[in-house]
């Protein structure tokens, strides 16, 4: 039992690090990233608090991280509010999701490496 309990919490330590001050009773949305190419996918949950958070820190151990990169064609919100907007900004130019333009491509469908972009979220007035 005692050697769950450590392993669990040496699994959410860096977690929570990335995260920094998140604060877990923020709402959220769910952002799926997805790579075209080779059929992997993810899904994670994004505080919805205007905060600027490294894509790495939510999809950095999925199936589309491969050889220190994040690899994806496309992302979409998949559970959101109406008045929420979220923006990925990466070096192929800044994406923006809102309840009316739920998807969106990277660079025409291209794999674009998102290692270094930022995703943030905020609800809209």
């Amino acid at each position: 039992m005692r050697y769950t309990g450590l392993f669990c919490l040496g699994f959410l330590l860096p977690i929570a690090s990335a995260l920094g001050d998140w604060d877990p009773n923020v709402q959220t949305v769910t952002i799926q990233l997805a790579n075209d190419h080779s059929g992997a996918n993810a899904n994670k949950c994004i505080p919805v608090d205007g905060k600027k958070y490294p894509v790495s820190s939510f999809w950095g151990n999925t199936a589309l991280s491969q050889h220190g990169g994040i690899y994806a064609t496309s992302g979409q919100l998949v559970a959101f509010k109406q008045n929420t907007a979220c923006t990925i900004e990466c070096p192929h130019g800044d994406l923006g999701f809102n309840s009316r333009k739920t998807w969106l491509s990277f660079a025409q469908g291209q794999v674009v490496n998102l290692q270094d972009a930022k995703v943030s979220c905020q609800e809209k007035k």
